[in-house]
């Protein structure tokens, strides 16, 4: 077995034992003390950056959900965010904010599809007109949605590919288990997700994992892990009974739009403004296929300390979500119908290096 991911299963293990202290963000920051050269001010403000951004996605989909139960659409709901975010911006400075989120989607989305199949095919669409103003402004947040639509197959297959297989030998753990059972969104959710990204960036600093997630933010690793434990619990849900698989697949969708707003506000923020290429950066690190194969992989460790009754179940929908997600976009089926088949032979070589970290 690899001796990293044992260590990152370890370290998964003794982070989300501290899940039902009264203190949770004290006891987070001194597991992370213990486990890195990092000094206690140091690893509490870590805690409250993970914190704050798993809390930022939890309100950002909550938002959303409520906006769609008041008539509005996910378009419409993420134009409204967006616009937020460049109200004091210059015309020129709007297109080229936008233009970049697009463009790093788009490099995001033609990358998996590259790794999943070993197939070049651009999924690409080029916007009549790039300038964000007026009705146009549909037009691009359309092709957003249309983007993380396709980002969301993509993301399925990938998470079908990962060969999650029950590992009886792992004691279960009784806080993972309750996460798999507690409702989705619930509080415990956020506590969750909290201590496994701290677990993440603990192994992040002892150096165990891939290099292509050692320069990610706490922001990335947290926002990663919150995709990839969702997807999880999602699947669990699925084959459980609880969610049908079209509830499913445009629940993860909302959740994704949810993150793509989290990027954009944390990004702004952390740079204090729109700076080049930050924001596409911070997209990218999230939807492109490290990103999306290190949570696949981080939700795959933690659905096996659940036991091995709900890593079954993990299993079962994981399989049921990339059936239909397939068939819900219709613009990724299409246009890699003719290689469709070769679904599972072959995540190439930038995704194998975090894929056999986890051991996939």
């Amino acid at each position: 077995m690899n001796n990293n991911k044992t260590e990152f299963q370890d370290i998964v293990n003794e982070s989300v034992d501290v899940l039902s202290s009264d203190n949770l963000k004290e006891n987070l920051a001194k597991t992370i003390e213990n486990n890195t050269n990092l000094d206690f001010q140091k690893s509490q403000q870590l805690v409250s950056d993970i914190a704050d951004t798993i809390e930022l996605v939890d309100k950002n989909y909550k938002d959303l959900k409520k906006a769609k139960e008041d008539g509005k659409t996910r378009t419409q709901w993420l134009q409204d965010k967006v616009d937020v975010v460049v109200k004091d911006l210059s015309s020129d400075a709007k297109n080229k904010f936008v233009q970049e989120i697009k463009t790093n989607i788009d490099i995001s989305n033609n990358d998996m599809l590259i790794e999943i199949f070993d197939e070049t095919v651009d999924l690409s669409k080029k916007l009549p007109n790039s300038k964000y103003e007026d009705l146009n402004k549909k037009v691009i947040i359309d092709d957003f949605s249309r983007q993380l639509k396709d980002n969301t197959v993509l993301g399925a297959i990938i998470n079908e590919d990962g060969k999650f297989e029950i590992d009886t030998k792992h004691k279960e753990i009784k806080a993972i288990k309750e996460y798999f059972e507690a409702k989705l969104d619930s509080d415990y959710d956020k506590k969750f997700k909290t201590a496994v990204s701290v677990a993440t960036e603990i192994a992040k600093n002892k150096e165990l994992l891939p290099p292509s997630l050692k320069d990610k933010t706490p922001e990335e690793i947290s926002m990663i892990v919150d995709k990839g434990v969702t997807s999880a619990k999602v699947a669990f849900k699925l084959a459980n009974g609880e969610l049908n698989a079209m509830d499913a697949v445009e629940y993860t969708i909302d959740r994704n739009t949810a993150i793509l707003n989290s990027a954009i506000v944390t990004a702004t923020t952390k740079y204090s403004g729109v700076v080049g290429g930050k924001v596409g950066g911070f997209v990218g690190s999230i939807f492109g296929p490290a990103g999306t194969v290190a949570g696949t992989a981080i939700g795959t460790v933690v659905g096996k300390f659940a036991g091995a009754k709900i890593g079954g179940l993990i299993n079962k929908g994981v399989k049921k979500i990339a059936s239909v997600a397939k068939s819900v976009a219709s613009s990724v089926v299409s246009g890699v119908k003719s290689v469709v088949s070769s679904v599972g032979n072959a995540i190439s070589s930038a995704c194998s290096s975090v894929a056999s970290f986890f051991g996939f």
